[in-house]
């Protein structure tokens, strides 16, 4: 075809609309993958700046309520357990709520709490539970130690007064974690009156709390218990409530008692049953390390040393396994101890210890043989026990009875692995504990301690994966598989035995060859043990060649390695040693910090070359000196040709990048020295200009703690528990047994479980004594004001105990004022003879914990500022005097003192008049007692007061008395009384109030007194004139009065004339 023709032809054009095209879209039909701001950014741009900066202005404030000061994480791998406490008024579904709690977990039903119950809550978890009775005593110690508050509120009565004294409680010891509880919904049969009661309590109890505080609700029971659902979901949210750790408690040991013991011997108990008692408690460390002999505050009960302590076994464990999804149902355990649950049942008289044979292996029946035997004499058993068998030549002599035992052992152990086995195959279909989920996605991972593994581990690791695979793979119901099972680990024992032992027996360490060498039966022993060696086969002996080196007399030789120094080298190298103890020598090498040469060569590459302005000479950093015409042309070169910005370059180019050796000064040339010095200073310069971001500070400061914690953890790992416990004491986390001695007997005899024992360590200051001063404020919903010298109850660090404060007021001029009564609505201070505690610490007062009052009953709250061992409070003091003989600028002054000595005392002090003359005191007279001779700056009168106004220091009393409420009876537990008020003592007596009548105050009675007015002759003239003017129009105006009265009286009687008239005109026209 021609070219022509090609070019006329019709193109061909393909279809864009119709059902084919519509095909063809529709199979090559692009995805966008895109979003519109990433396809345009432009068109997303910021609009408005206002809603920009509002937007950066909220981001920046949600960042920077995340942040906190950053503390050193002293939580130890495993934690003790959290103090969940249950508070709330009477009646409101307390122990109800525990029963469902601890079901939840456990899936026991306890029908009887008393005292902590602790529970397994997840992999890494554990809860401890503890209901608060409304005794304030207790309300104290548990906000001292719980770190989650559930506060039951009844919907239907609202916030009672428990509640808001709990919150008070929590806000002077460091505030814990608070949630509140929402129960008997089921009241209220209107939905609409239902959200608007959850409304409201939800308000009410964020203005107590913080805004967003977490308000759970509990809508009905059935059969005596909470909905299952519900319990759930709240368990969920004590998982993910996060718990502050309080600084009081990060530097304070403490143990939360679970259990008690009364170890005294019977026997002094019998013969004195109020003899002091010898007691061991039981608990979880917590806080910090805690050591022993040290002395901690038992609240409720006082001061005490620890006599010994001990670390046991964890009683309620995590489970020590490999990830899962869920707990296992029997790893579900439970401690309460008080509740009798966990093996342990308290009585009044007794303790008993509950053998669960439920669990226990049932025991075969021996056969007829077997019984044959045991009704013997002298049974096989007790004849294979005195039986002994070596092993081995000159080997210890083993028994029948550590045979047995061994044996029991192993067999012990197999049993304990196919238990576990069977319980994975149990729980590896049990369903996905939603609890643990949220636990386990907050918690992190621990650092697990690294142990050297051995031989024996790595094979019994082995054996416990085999025995895992083993359970997966075979039925547990299978009878005949397990028989098979028993039956291997029944001879597991039996293989090797022999190499085992010998393995053991060549192990143990021979204390006698230690100290005394090798004697001759060794010698004949390792003999017959080489010549059998020898042997082939039992048969043949190998000739050796004798050796005349004298081998067999070295072994006997005087001259043989000390043993009696255990720890002694087995070899010292002469030259080795001395080399190694070289550098500790001046002549040695030095460290980089402490080399003066290096020093210099820092301080050289730091401050480079000078010049000396007198001499015009420079001195290079290798201490030789150039002339200017030199230095200056070959380093103005130098930088001509190789300056740039940073000199990093220049560094690359002339160094060789194989190089590692570091060059001195000295051998450094000109412009390796030069780009060096600017390296250090742009260094320097980046290091505190350039930006690093906001939060670099903030970063960099979690990350030194972080630090910190990790060295603090990793410092002891390798040493065994009592190694640690001896260099670091108890550690937070361990279960202890403590015990004390001279415990009073009242302890044991009145002990209540629904109490708790807190055991408070406290350091070395903290048991002194001395006065506190303090800022006080009353609180606003007490009724009474506080008054000076009147006893009050305080709770300050872990005691409590009843003292007398003074109040006082800080003036201007630093003057420690005393206040009779605290003011109203206001801070004051406050000093009090008591325990020393550090600054900071918060407290709270009060009056008495004895009173069963509707009314709130904390009195006042504050924090500590000082401590000293003196007093400067001050109050006025005002003398009154009279004179006895008057002088020109001179007096004797009389019955203002009682004594010479008390004159002597104020001698020089200001004294003052009524009229305001001023004087001073001088010397004392002879008689009477308590006149002196006074100055005054002007003739005082007889009729005169003098006045002395002074300012006397207040002694405050030392008076302290702790708070023993759990040595008082059941009755009377909540009935503690110490010292009473003056008031009270005269109201129990009836002593009526003294009155002054001096103090009184009296109606002030004035006579009225007018001043004469005085003026001259004008004034005079014209004020009479002036009287005269206004007398002649006051009679005028009376004449005037009279006149018109005259003109009324006439116009009366002319009115009544012409009635009359008219009257009789109107008769007469009648009659005609």
């Amino acid at each position: 075809m021609d070219e022509s023709e090609r070019s006329t032809q019709k193109t061909h054009r393909a279809r864009h609309s119709g059902p084919k095209a519509e095909k063809k879209k529709a199979k090559n039909k692009h995805e966008q993958e895109l979003t519109a701001r990433q396809r345009n950014p432009k068109a997303f741009a910021i609009q408005s700046v206002n809603k920009a900066a509002k937007a950066f202005r909220r981001t920046a404030d949600i960042k920077t309520k995340k942040q906190h000061i950053p503390k050193v994480d002293r939580t130890p791998i495993e934690p003790p357990p959290i103090v969940v406490a249950i508070v709330g008024p009477p009646k409101v579904g307390k122990s109800t709520l525990l029963r469902c709690l601890v079901k939840n977990y456990t899936k026991q039903k306890l029908t009887n709490i008393q005292g902590p119950v602790t529970v397994v809550a997840g992999k890494n978890r554990r809860i401890t539970f503890i209901e608060c009775n409304n005794d304030i005593n207790c309300m104290i110690d548990v906000g001292k130690i719980a770190d989650l508050a559930l506060l039951m509120v009844d919907a239907k009565q609202g916030f009672e007064m428990e509640i808001f004294e709990f919150f008070n409680i929590c806000q002077a010891t460091g505030f814990p974690r608070c949630m509140g509880v929402l129960n008997h919904l089921d009241l209220y049969k209107d939905g609409k009156t239902v959200r608007k009661r959850k409304k409201h309590l939800k308000n009410r109890f964020e203005v107590e709390l913080y805004k967003g505080a977490r308000l759970f609700y509990l809508s009905m029971l059935v059969n005596e218990e909470y909905l299952p659902n519900e319990v759930h979901n709240l368990c969920r949210f004590i998982s993910v409530m996060k718990i502050v750790p309080l600084s009081w408690r990060l530097s304070h040991p403490y143990i939360f008692a679970d259990r008690m013991e009364d170890i005294t011997n019977p026997e002094d108990i019998r013969q004195n049953p109020k003899c002091d008692r010898t007691v061991s408690l039981y608990g979880y460390v917590r806080g910090t390390h805690m050591k022993t002999k040290s002395m901690v505050h038992i609240a409720g009960c006082g001061d005490y040393i620890i006599k010994n302590m001990a670390f046991l076994a964890d009683p309620c464990p995590t489970p020590t396994m490999e990830k899962r999804r869920s707990l296992n149902v029997k790893e579900r355990v439970i401690y309460a101890p008080m509740s009798g649950v966990g093996g342990i049942v308290y009585d009044k008289d007794a303790v008993y210890i509950d053998v669960n044979t439920k669990t226990a292996p049932e025991q075969e029946k021996p056969s007829e043989m077997v019984a044959a035997l045991m009704e013997s004499l002298k049974p096989v058993d007790e004849k294979v026990r005195e039986s002994q068998i070596s092993i081995f030549k000159g080997g210890p002599a083993i028994s029948g009875e550590d045979f047995d035992r061994k044996r029991h052992d192993e067999s012990s152990d197999d049993d304990s692995e196919e238990e576990i086995d069977a319980e994975d195959k149990d729980s590896g279909l049990e369903a996905e504990s939603s609890e643990d989920d949220v636990s386990e996605s907050e918690e992190t991972e621990e650092p697990v301690k690294k142990k050297r593994k051995t031989s024996r581990d790595s094979e019994s690791e082995e054996e416990d994966h085999d025995a895992e695979e083993r359970s997966m793979e075979v039925d547990s119901g299978d009878e005949q598989e397990e028989d098979s099972d028993d039956e291997e680990s029944m001879m597991k024992w039996k293989k090797d035995m022999f190499q085992s032992a010998a393995v053991k027996h060549s192990s143990r360490v021979n204390y006698t060859k230690l100290v005394y060498g090798d004697d001759v039966g060794d010698a004949n022993s390792e003999e017959e043990k080489e010549d059998s060696d020898d042997e082939l086969g039992g048969l043949f002996k190998v000739l050796k060649k004798a050796s005349g080196d004298g081998s067999q007399q070295d072994k006997h030789a005087v001259n043989k390695k000390d043993c009696n120094h255990i720890n002694s080298a087995d070899s010292v190298n002469m030259e080795q040693l001395s080399e190694d103890i070289r550098d500790a020598f001046v002549t040695g090498k030095w460290d980089a910090s402490e080399d003066a040469r290096a020093r210099l060569e820092e301080d050289d590459e730091l401050y480079g070359d000078f010049e000396d302005l007198e001499t015009g000479e420079k001195y290079v950093a290798n201490g030789s000196l150039n002339k200017d015409n030199q230095s200056d042309e070959e380093e103005g070169k130098e930088d001509a040709d190789n300056d740039d910005d940073d000199g990093e370059a220049n560094i690359d180019e002339t160094e060789d990048p194989s190089e590692k050796k570091i060059k001195t000064k000295a051998e450094m040339t000109a412009q390796e020295r030069r780009l060096a010095k600017k390296r250090k200073i742009k260094e320097l310069f980046d290091r505190d200009y350039d930006s690093k971001g906001d939060d670099q500070f903030y970063e960099t400061w979690k990350a030194e703690m972080d630090e910190q914690a990790k060295l603090n953890r990793s410092e002891f790992e390798e040493l065994t528990e009592e190694q640690r416990v001896q260099y670091e004491g108890f550690r937070p986390g361990m279960y202890v047994r403590v015990e004390f001695e001279q415990m009073p007997c009242e302890l044991i005899e009145n002990f209540d479980a629904t109490y708790p024992i807190v055991l408070g360590g406290m350091t070395n200051i903290e048991e002194k004594l001395g006065y506190v001063n303090v800022r006080v404020k009353k609180h606003r919903w007490y009724n009474k004001i506080l008054k000076s010298r009147n006893p009050l109850i305080l709770s300050l660090g872990w005691r409590r105990f009843q003292t007398i404060p003074y109040y006082y007021k800080l003036e201007d001029n630093m003057r420690q004022r005393m206040l009779k009564y605290t003011p109203e609505h206001m801070h004051c201070n406050a000093v009090f003879w008591g325990p020393i505690t550090p600054q900071g610490t918060g407290f709270l007062a009060v009056e008495s914990v004895s009173e069963k009052t509707p009314n709130f009953r904390i009195a006042a709250t504050g924090v500590v500022l000082e401590l000293d061992q003196s007093v400067q409070v001050e109050k006025k003091l005002k003398l009154v005097g009279h004179p006895q003989k008057v002088f020109k600028k001179s007096a004797f002054i009389e019955n203002m003192f009682t004594s010479a000595l008390e004159v002597a005392k104020f001698q020089g002090a200001r004294i003052q008049t009524v009229s305001g003359l001023r004087g001073q005191v001088k010397k004392a007279l002879s008689s009477p007692a308590g006149a002196f001779r006074a100055t005054f700056e002007d003739k005082i009168r007889m009729s005169d007061t003098v006045f002395l106004k002074a300012w006397v220091k207040v002694e405050v009393p030392r008076f302290i008395m702790p708070v023993t409420s759990l040595l008082l009876s059941q009755e009377s537990k909540q009935a503690w009384m110490g010292m009473r008020t003056i008031g009270q003592l005269r109201h129990e007596r009836g002593i009526p109030v003294p009155l002054k009548t001096d103090s009184l105050y009296r109606v002030a009675n004035f006579m009225k007194r007018v001043k004469a007015i005085y003026k001259d002759k004008r004034q005079k003239e014209h004020h009479v004139m002036r009287r005269r003017v206004q007398e002649h129009q006051k009679k005028v105006a009376s004449l005037e009065a009279v006149k018109q009265e005259k003109l009324k009286e006439a116009k009366k009687r002319l009115h009544k004339i012409l009635g009359d008239m008219k009257n009789k005109k109107e008769k007469k026209a009648s009659h005609r």
